[in-house]
């Protein structure tokens, strides 16, 4: 595209995408006090995000707001189809300048809306995932544009290298093209691509906090599985070893595995010991996790809770939740699972020989500490349900007995 009107129309598109990429906020949320009366005292205090003052919550329509947001991811992906017909060679000025701007335009709304998820009402889980998506769709957006520029923005390859697409870039994701995509050449499509699978991410997109955390705690749940399996491998390997040193005694040929676990690396009595002690830890903080998924995530929480015991002269105070309230508890929870598997895969680490056992210990102990404060989150969720709070008080006896129960000589 050669005219000056059309060129300054896509560089200023451009420029526009570029600033409403937005470093996500990462979340923030109070510490979980040690007991349950303190918990609920949290929830009664109010406790505000950062700088936030207000007592109130703010008006916030989560499934109203979820359809215009898809609506929108649908208008994005069609204008940018559009505009890269109307913009590639050779191009009618005119029209390429109208389909620029109607996308600035969504570019714009998009921005908009974004920033006007009211963060302690909605979440902080879900108002990062939504950033993530739009920032996914703006740098796109300045990535593709800036292919029909005659002098090309040097800032873009520099963020496109810097923050990098956590969508699909491979051709794969020019699959679900729309169907004017057939008149897009294929210099063009993959970057096009990009776009698309943005704006499908954002239709998708969460449509609550307590919906943005279970998608992140299927993850972590993985990434637990990963250090569970780990530990596992050495237990097992530990005892294939012992076999082959038994069937191997006369072998001198010298040959060496390329394995990692060779016969110098054998642990030792107690260093197995220490493995089978941390996997049962984190077998039953798996337990743990797909517990709160299913009380905490996938099922809708009470909207109150006793906030004392009651006495037979008196009654249970209770204490009804604001959103703003559920939304915490839900970015908190999330935090102290996110908290709990990287403590899981530090623990998984250290189990290689030589161990240093006090120093696994240790972790064994912080591990047990963000268990129980995911328990006491989880009470909260289950309050007055007899027969989960008893799975509750189990789970947290069976940590103590594993942890306490010492190694033999």
């Amino acid at each position: 595209m050669a005219t000056e009107d059309s060129q300054k129309k896509i560089r200023g598109l451009v420029d526009l995408a570029l600033t409403y990429v937005v470093e996500p906020q990462p979340v923030s949320v109070p510490a979980v006090p040690d007991t349950m009366d303190e918990l609920v005292a949290q929830v009664q205090s109010g406790l505000k995000i950062e700088s936030d003052n207000s007592d109130k919550d703010e008006p916030w329509d989560s499934e109203n707001f979820s359809q215009r947001l898809a609506g929108l991811g649908q208008i994005i992906s069609n204008d940018v189809t559009k505009t890269v017909i109307a913009c590639k060679p050779p191009a009618d000025p005119v029209a390429a300048i109208g389909m620029v701007d109607a996308l600035g335009e969504s570019c714009f709304r998009l921005a908009g809306f974004v920033d006007a998820i009211p963060v302690k009402t909605a979440g902080q889980t879900y108002k990062l995932e939504i950033q993530t998506i739009a920032n996914e769709i703006f740098l796109g957006v300045a990535v593709l544009m800036n292919e029909f520029l005659d002098e090309p923005v040097e800032k873009v390859a520099q963020l496109q290298q810097q923050k990098n697409f956590t969508l699909d870039t491979t051709p794969a994701a020019t699959t679900k093209a729309p169907k004017e995509a057939a008149g897009i050449d294929k210099q063009y499509l993959v970057k096009t691509g990009i776009v698309w699978e943005a704006c499908t991410a954002l239709e998708k997109a969460s449509r609550s906090n307590s919906q943005a955390v279970a998608k992140k705690w299927d993850g972590l749940v993985a990434m637990l599985d990963d250090a569970i399996s780990e530990v596992q491998e050495m237990i097992d390997s530990n005892d294939d070893k012992d076999g082959a040193a038994n069937d191997n005694d006369d072998d001198e040929s010298g040959n060496e595995s390329d394995d990692s676990w060779n016969d110098d690396e054998k642990l030792t009595e107690k260093e197995k010991q220490l493995c089978i002690k941390s996997n049962a830890m984190l077998k039953l903080t798996r337990l743990l996790l797909k517990k709160l998924k299913q009380r905490c995530l996938d099922t809708a929480p009470a909207l109150s809770l006793s906030a004392s015991t009651p006495s037979p002269t008196t009654e249970a105070e209770s204490v009804t939740f604001r959103p703003s309230d559920l939304a915490r508890m839900w970015d908190q929870l999330h935090i102290r699972a996110k908290e709990v598997t990287a403590l899981s895969d530090e623990i998984a680490t250290s189990l290689y020989g030589p161990q240093d056992q006090e120093a696994v210990s240790g972790l064994l102990k912080d591990l047990n500490c963000k268990d129980h404060e995911c328990i006491l989150l989880g009470r909260v969720f289950v309050r007055g349900q007899v027969e989960h709070e008893k799975w509750m008080d189990m789970c947290e006896a069976q940590f103590k007995k594993i942890l306490e129960k010492p190694l033999s000589a």
